[in-house]
């Protein structure tokens, strides 16, 4: 499910005005069911200041610096961490379908704040995702979002993760997503063999991913909140490093996406 897991995670990276000097922090909980009844469930924290976004899973971390161009995943069991050019420069690495969002009228109170409901609909390989979401632009930092957002759509333009789609403004609380996989094939399966899969596709339950904001506050946060402890080694990429941050991994700013979404491939 790796696609809708990186749908999930850029459409939260998406949403957002602000104060320049002024950070954004919002905590999540996202749980993720991949149809096996076993939800997990895990606390993440997003923070966007300027042109820098950090999403923080426990004690481990990835950040994307849009000025630096790179995005560091950070782990604090091997005191060590990995940084990658961004947006990556390996053709399709990280590439996110397009969700087309569309306003569905309705309206929630969550964290406090007044948010507007919106659908999208998204499609990758043989997986569909039917993705729906609460944006709220009286959160703090609503404004502070969109400036990070704009100028994430501007960095990854031309690139295969170029944002397509109407993506809504604001603080994103709440995120919910289902996935299917509607078709597998490969090459040299026959009549027989498919038809066993598609009956296995049919019978199979969706994996299910929600986000859901806690709280959401606005303050100044200091320049080390985004760059890797002094202490710390940097590894090459591709080097085994035990454990990964479950947050998103370039898409729009909150939550990591639940893919966790996670809320970060």
């Amino acid at each position: 499910m790796k696609g809708s897991a990186a749908a999930l995670a850029a459409l939260l990276m998406l949403a957002g005005t602000g104060l320049a000097s002024a950070g954004v922090v919002v905590s999540e909980e996202q749980t993720v069911d991949q149809g096996n009844g076993k939800p997990m469930t895990q606390n993440v924290t997003v923070m966007v200041q300027g042109n820098k976004q950090r999403t923080a899973v426990g004690d481990n971390a990835m950040i994307l610096d849009l000025d630096k161009g790179t995005r560091t995943v950070i782990n604090s069991a091997c005191k060590a961490y990995v940084q990658m050019p961004f947006p990556p420069s390996i053709p399709n690495q990280g590439a996110m379908p397009p969700v087309a969002f569309k306003k569905t009228g309705g309206h929630q109170k969550i964290a406090g704040y007044s948010c507007d409901e919106y659908v999208g609909v998204t499609k990758s390989g043989g997986n569909e995702s039917t993705i729906n979401g609460c944006f709220s632009n009286s959160a703090p930092g609503a404004s502070d979002f969109a400036s990070f957002n704009r100028a994430m759509a501007q960095k990854v333009k031309g690139t295969p993760m170029a944002l397509t789609g109407d993506v809504p403004e604001g603080v994103p609380l709440k995120i919910d997503s289902t996935t299917k996989i509607t078709h597998f094939s490969m090459p040299g399966m026959s009549p027989e063999q498919a038809a066993k899969v598609a009956e296995m596709l049919k019978n199979r339950r969706p994996t299910i991913a929600r986000m859901m904001a806690t709280s959401v506050a606005q303050r100044d946060l200091p320049a080390d909140t985004f760059v890797p402890p002094a202490d710390y080694t940097k590894q090459e990429a591709g080097a085994p490093m035990m454990g990964r941050p479950g947050a998103s991994g370039g898409g729009p700013a909150s939550g990591g996406g639940a893919a966790p979404t996670k809320v970060p491939e």
